[in-house]
């Protein structure tokens, strides 16, 4: 993405408070973390070359233990949330001790594994998860005195700055790891692990270094989740959720930043269109094929197969014949 397009985002965000409703300008915000866990995947998967399809296991641990440290531990909200994110870090470079012995397709089906159990397994840990109620959170994350606070869309408008930065900075961190010595190791690794090896790298901590960053994306997103909406349940990481969440860095394209931007844009946008077609009336038989539309899991589904058709490499890979996506 060049110039002209990371300016267009940077208006279309700058617009959204004057324009939307306090529904609306939430809703936006939850777009905007969702790059996070895209971003993690994309670190994982097209930096990294360990396919990844529970990520939304990683989004639990940060929203379930940001929960915890600012309301059972009574923590900041800001360090509750470097806590959470460095939590489900953690939790990332637990996971990603398989990766040492097998990868590809194994890897993938070992991080699917997982997210298929994580929902059973969180309901056993109710002082932590809420058990199969979910947990509400007590602690507001409120604006500082200088902010306007006396109504509720000054609050929301508030808390989608805060992720709107926080997001930036991700971008910008992640930016700087991928183009350092770690990043080159990563690229090497993916590309040809056996060489990466001859020439020095240690394929071991690479590899649990990357998960880790990876989750800790993912972390992030789980925690933002928690300051904008103070709920958290087992029920919102489903195994859907993370097999989206791949998708939609595939479809943004992997091996680039930008991509994971692209792909939740893209993601957006299809579900907006079907939610439009659905409401169109007078289309007789077709209605009724119209209807469907209204299943959010069958938009994304049909979007992701007619996208991957058009766009191979990804959005980010448009115009470019030689970019290597893993």
């Amino acid at each position: 993405m060049g110039l002209g397009g990371a300016a267009l985002i940077a208006v279309v965000l700058a617009v959204v408070p004057f324009v939307a409703s306090i529904t609306g300008v939430r809703q936006a915000s939850q777009i905007v973390i969702g790059v996070l866990a895209v971003l993690g995947v994309n670190v994982a998967t097209g930096y990294g070359g360990m396919i990844s399809l529970g990520h939304g296991v990683f989004i639990g641990v940060g929203a379930f233990a940001t929960g915890y440290y600012v309301d059972g531990l009574a923590l900041p909200w800001l360090l509750a949330i470097a806590l959470g994110s460095a939590t489900a870090a953690l939790a990332g470079a637990l996971v990603g001790l398989p990766a040492l012995r097998i990868k590809g397709i194994h890897l993938a089906l070992v991080t699917l594994g997982l997210a298929i159990v994580f929902q059973p397994l969180s309901k056993r840990f109710p002082r932590f998860t809420g058990g199969v109620s979910g947990s509400g959170i007590d602690a507001e994350f409120v604006s500082p005195s200088w902010w306007p606070s006396d109504t509720r869309m000054a609050t929301a408008v508030y808390r989608y700055l805060f992720c709107i930065v926080v997001v930036g900075l991700a971008l910008w961190a992640t930016w700087n790891l991928v183009n350092s010595r770690l990043g080159r190791a990563m690229r090497a690794i993916r590309d040809n692990d056996t060489a990466a090896a001859v020439y020095g790298v240690d394929l071991i901590s690479a590899r649990l270094q990357t998960f880790a960053v990876s989750a800790g994306l993912a972390g992030l997103c789980g925690a933002l989740q928690v300051v904008l909406v103070p709920f958290v349940s087992q029920e919102k990481f489903t195994p859907q959720a993370s097999l989206v969440i791949y998708a939609t860095a595939v479809i943004g394209g992997l091996g680039t930043i930008w991509g994971s931007v692209l792909g939740v844009i893209a993601s957006t946008i299809v579900g907006k269109v079907g939610q439009a077609a659905a409401g169109a009336d007078g289309f007789g038989p077709i209605g009724e094929f119209l209807d469907l539309l209204d299943e959010s899991a069958f938009v994304f589904g049909v979007g992701l197969i007619l996208l991957t058709f058009l766009f191979p490499r990804g959005l980010a890979g448009i115009g470019r014949r030689n970019q290597v996506t893993s």
